[in-house]
């Protein structure tokens, strides 16, 4: 159904769907398949850690130069293009990985996804820009809570496939697996950066503005979007000390190691929530701002690492994965739009490179030290492994933040209002996921029902038709029988006539 709503955007919006959607097959393989295949080569929490966090901190400061690219490309889609090309190409050399090196396999893996994933990044602030100028404001959250959406099934269909493939190949094929993902993440990404060329890129001036990145860290605390930032960064820390590792966790400790499938379905199940409740957070943030609902995503989000550590078996962690996709498609749509709602498109470029910058670098002092602390074996009481400490302390960490900053930001427009407890008991409902379903499952109803009295109407016609028709036949027929009869009548008379006068001519006879 959500195929039906893009088409009332601009051909530019809808082409950007679309090259998300392929770059979705990245996300979605290659991109939820690291780490196990960094597992399977053997790599350790540290180097997990070094896997997750490198990508993130050089990524942070190579964004910070996207602008400069400018002066080279001159128009962003030029440097999109070649960028998200390049990152293509790092995925067929991750699935090359086992061919080419015999020795220091995990080594290579961390270089050449941490350079992929550096260059990527640079692409970041010039898509924001370049969707801003694309994109009116008034429908920000509706457009990407449909865009989020439809790129989350490719991420979920490609999940799935993936998990499937190395549940039920053969032990001894399964290296061969995992290159087969990432040769599909190459494809997809290749596909999206020829798509990229077809999206309209209208005439954009950088606005001159002499903040350098040092000097907004320092001014964080001084206005609106600063405290957002610096909230936002923060939370990122405190996510990142526990995100990166759950895959570790169902995978080592829960011995998932032997059952991708059981794995890819908790995994999933975040990803099939996240799509299906983006077009519902879209609509919460349009009508009652970002504020309202990260207000709201954030607290919840502070007590999910709990829930981690109270429930342990995979049938427990997958409803709670698919409760954090609900909780985390909110939180990160209004990460990603608020900038779009502080600034007008012509400074979204630089504020953008120095938002993302600070959110790699959270990411980075987050995984680091979640890695750090897990090589040490740590446990008391229910915390019975150090992944179990990591998420109590990321939950202390969590709602220190949340309680410090979250009243410190406002709103940047006029919005409806709604009370907290009713998103909150929403959420914990499900009801973004209810909303979208009954939604869908209304069109699809409406449509059965519009194609059933279509249905019924060709039908009735082509039968009114064809009584018509036959009584045309009946009539032409009773015509015919009577045209016949009469040849009939008149042929007999004929006859007999002939008869008479051959009898009256033999009785003259004799």
């Amino acid at each position: 159904m959500f195929f039906e709503e893009i088409k009332k955007y601009p051909r530019p919006l809808q082409l950007s769907i679309m090259e998300g959607m392929f770059a979705s097959i990245m996300s979605g393989g290659g991109v939820t398949f690291i780490v196990p295949f960094a597992l399977f080569l053997g790599a350790s929490n540290i180097e997990i850690g070094f896997l997750i966090a490198f990508p993130a901190l050089f990524a942070a400061f190579a964004q910070l130069g996207s602008i400069k690219l400018l002066d080279f490309y001159k128009k962003r889609r030029q440097a999109i293009v070649a960028i998200v090309f390049f990152q293509a190409i790092s995925w067929l050399l991750i699935a090359l990985i086992p061919f080419i090196f015999v020795r220091e396999q995990i080594f290579a893996l961390i270089i050449i996804y941490t350079i992929g994933n550096i260059v990527a990044s640079t692409a970041g602030p010039l898509w924001q820009s370049w969707m801003s100028s694309l994109t009116p404001r008034e429908i920000l959250g509706e457009y990407f809570g449909i865009r989020n959406a439809l790129t989350g099934t490719i991420v979920f269909l490609v999940m799935l496939i993936g998990g499937l493939l190395l549940k039920y190949i053969e032990p001894s094929m399964t290296l061969y697996a995992f290159s087969a993902i990432f040769l599909f993440s190459f494809f997809g990404r290749f596909i999206s950066s020829l798509l990229f060329t077809k999206i309209e890129d209208p005439e954009f001036v950088p606005e001159k503005d002499s903040t350098h990145f040092i000097t907004f860290v320092s001014q964080l605390r001084k206005d609106n979007f600063g405290y957002f930032v610096l909230f936002g960064a923060l939370m990122t820390f405190a996510i990142a000390m526990v995100g990166p590792f759950l895959s570790v966790y169902l995978l080592e400790n829960l011995g998932m190691k032997t059952d991708y499938l059981t794995y890819t379905l908790i995994i999933c199940a975040s990803a099939a929530t996240t799509l299906i409740s983006m077009p519902y957070w879209g609509k919460i943030i349009d009508k009652y701002g970002s504020i309202k609902t990260i207000k709201v995503t954030g607290l919840l989000a502070s007590f999910y690492p709990i829930l981690l550590i109270l429930v342990r078996d995979p049938l427990g962690l997958f409803f709670i994965e698919a409760l954090s996709g609900v909780i985390f498609s909110g939180f990160n749509l209004c990460l990603a739009n608020f900038i779009y709602e502080s600034f007008k498109q012509e400074k979204i470029m630089k504020y953008a490179g120095y938002q993302a910058a600070l959110f790699g670098i959270a990411t980075f002092i987050g995984t680091m030290l979640s890695g750090w602390i897990q090589t040490f074996p740590i446990s008391f009481g229910i915390l019975t492994n150090t992944f179990f400490v990591v998420c109590a302390i990321a939950v202390v960490f969590r709602f220190i933040i949340y309680t410090s900053l979250i009243n410190k930001i406002k709103e940047v427009r006029e919005i409806k209002e709604i009370k907290d407890k009713t998103l909150i008991i929403s959420v914990l409902t499900f009801e973004p996921i209810r909303e979208s379903l009954f939604a869908n499952a209304f069109v699809i109803i409406s449509k059965t029902e519009d194609l059933t009295i279509k249905g019924v109407k060709t039908v009735g016609g082509l039968a009114r038709k064809g009584i018509i028709t036959a009584e045309g036949y009946t009539k032409n027929a009773s015509k015919f029988a009577e045209s016949e009869l009469e040849n009939v009548e008149n042929i007999t008379k004929k006859n007999i006539s002939n008869v008479r006068e051959m009898i009256k001519k033999r009785k003259g006879f004799l």
